[in-house]
């Protein structure tokens, strides 16, 4: 493998790296996994002075939960999320890991580094959107919280500054009744980028029928992972049925902004809407498992 010449750091801890990161900015190119950064070296797209290794902070390393929610350090890997339960409805994030690359992506791959990348079919995106999920920027002396709806610019971008580090990954609790689900459309079982991607997590009334609350997130058949907001709105007050579930994934496909890069719009909407009417169900399976 071909790369260019750079200067390799390994920072001992968060602020050593933010301080790297503060001194050259954009000339410094963070290392978690690796999964994507060795594809962008070796194929000449990135040419940093510095590598940065993330490799010994062990804070990114942590996953808890506690009052408010649960927290994931950024340098958790899709193999460790695959193989942890973290709960009814966040059990979307889950699914969703299982079905990253091949195994061996999976235990390199790291949840931050899925979204930093910011590519319109990463398949952790949709399932953190349907969670509410925000990230934690750290830079030298400060950090900020980002929703995840607010993070993602265009293919590749995102809001990032040349001198902040994601830290982590917060997902609020949701409310009893709740559950979730993920459905992708791949070439392949494996290594495949996803044509079509969808997350959704339903809350339930107190009867258990009603829909209170509602998130629908597409991947792969837009500039950026996005929330299919019209169509989860579209479902609350309404009963959990298979007629109202059809009618909010017609909605989504109507919403999805498809480029037609690897399959037509027309089948990418339709991908959108069996695979959204089949989370939906699902989704309320859980709700109610």
């Amino acid at each position: 493998m071909n790369l260019p010449k750079f200067d390799y750091e390994a920072p001992s801890d968060l602020q050593e790296a933010c301080e790297i990161k503060a001194c050259y900015g954009d000339r410094a190119a963070l290392l978690a996994g690796g999964t994507d950064l060795l594809i962008t070296l070796q194929k000449g797209w990135l040419a940093p002075s510095r590598v940065v290794s993330l490799e010994r902070l062990e804070e990114l390393k942590e996953m808890a939960g506690f009052s408010a929610g649960l927290t994931i350090g950024a340098r958790i890997t899709a193999a460790e999320l695959a193989e942890s339960w973290l709960g009814t409805a966040e059990q979307v994030l889950s699914e969703a890991a299982a079905q990253v690359g091949s195994p061996l992506i999976r235990n390199r791959a790291t949840i931050g580094g899925n979204l930093v990348s910011a590519m319109p079919a990463a398949d952790l995106a949709p399932p953190l959107l349907a969670l509410q999920a925000a990230v934690v920027l750290n830079r030298v002396g400060s950090e900020r919280v980002v929703d995840l709806e607010d993070f993602f610019v265009a293919p590749g971008e995102q809001v990032m500054q040349p001198d902040e580090i994601m830290s982590e990954i917060f997902i609020p609790n949701l409310p009893e009744g709740s559950g979730g689900a993920f459905e992708k459309l791949g070439v392949r079982k494996a290594l495949e980028r996803s044509i079509v991607s969808v997350a959704a997590v339903v809350s339930l009334d107190g009867d258990g029928k009603t829909i209170a609350g509602a998130r629908i997130a597409l991947g792969a058949v837009a500039p950026t992972p996005m929330l299919a907001g019209e169509a989860a709105d579209s479902l609350i007050g309404k009963k959990a049925t298979a007629k109202n579930f059809a009618a909010a994934a017609k909605i989504a496909a109507g919403e999805a902004r498809p480029r037609g890069l690897r399959t037509s719009a027309e089948y990418s909407r339709l991908m959108v809407e069996t695979l959204t009417k089949r989370a939906l169900q699902r989704a309320f399976a859980a709700a109610t498992a």
